[in-house]
């Protein structure tokens, strides 16, 4: 079976795990964005034909997962990780540019915060980076810490807040 295969296997076996408190409170997905080009002083870097590809491979899995809100950084490599998902749900990501690179942990609690408040009963995929996720995921409440390598471009996060408590996560690769 496919890896693509087995993991929307995961997601709907995730899906049907949660049940009625996914729909009664919101589920996170968060990845990093796929792989870039280097391109030596330049912060804004485009995805490489593997990251589009992987772009692509995102979007066929999570286009059932009931997303509603698409949330990506000011970059180019998080914008085009959204892009196939974004187009095929026909949602207008929402640009959070703090949270690129270089970011402040007070930015990084405020969304947090937005999330808490107004995505409470919505399904959102994040697309940052590899030092704002983790941070981010810690801001959500939980307290084991988060590394994703630079080389990596392939953890998806599940991250299923709880009411009291540190959220559920699940660490997947795609």
């Amino acid at each position: 079976m496919k890896k693509a295969a087995l993991l929307s296997i995961l997601v709907v076996v995730v899906q049907l795990a949660l049940g009625v408190a996914a729909r009664a409170q919101q589920a996170i997905f968060l990845v990093r964005h796929a792989d870039t080009v280097r391109q030596e002083g330049n912060p804004d870097i485009p995805l490489s034909d593997a990251g589009q590809r992987r772009a692509a491979t995102l979007a066929a899995l999570l286009k059932d997962s009931g997303i509603n809100t698409i949330y990506t950084t000011g970059m180019q490599r998080t914008i085009q990780t959204a892009a196939p998902l974004a187009k095929l749900l026909r949602i207008e990501p929402k640009i959070q540019p703090q949270l690129s690179p270089g970011y402040k942990q007070t930015d990084v609690d405020n969304f947090a915060n937005l999330l808490r408040t107004e995505h409470r009963r919505d399904v959102v995929l994040l697309v940052l980076h590899s030092n704002s996720g983790p941070a981010l995921i810690k801001a959500l409440g939980y307290s084991t810490e988060i590394k994703i390598p630079e080389t990596e471009f392939d953890n998806l996060f599940v991250i299923v807040p709880k009411g009291e408590g540190s959220p559920t996560l699940l660490r997947l690769r795609y």
